[in-house]
């Protein structure tokens, strides 16, 4: 089992900034969904990880520095639908 840390970006609101992140775990045993694991679940709460990923396959975070800062959150219309069939 392997734990990675997903930077996510930064943002700003109010004046105060924070650097937000996942954990992504990977190699996972499969009964490893992150509610069976209890501990890695109280773990990531503790450090005040935004979420946290539970794989039994292998991961690699391509992209370790993502932009900058993100000063909004794009609003848009509601998502698309997709009919299946």
């Amino acid at each position: 089992m392997r734990i990675h840390v997903l930077r996510l970006p930064l943002y700003e609101l109010g004046g105060v900034s924070e650097e937000p992140f996942a954990l992504i775990v990977n190699q996972a045993p499969p009964e490893g969904d992150g509610w069976s694991m209890p501990a890695l679940a109280v773990f990531a709460e503790q450090i005040d990880a935004r979420g946290v990923w539970v794989t039994a396959h292998t991961v690699e975070i391509v992209d370790q520095f993502p932009p900058e800062i993100v000063d909004h959150v794009p609003m848009g219309g509601p998502a698309e639908t997709v009919d299946g069939p």
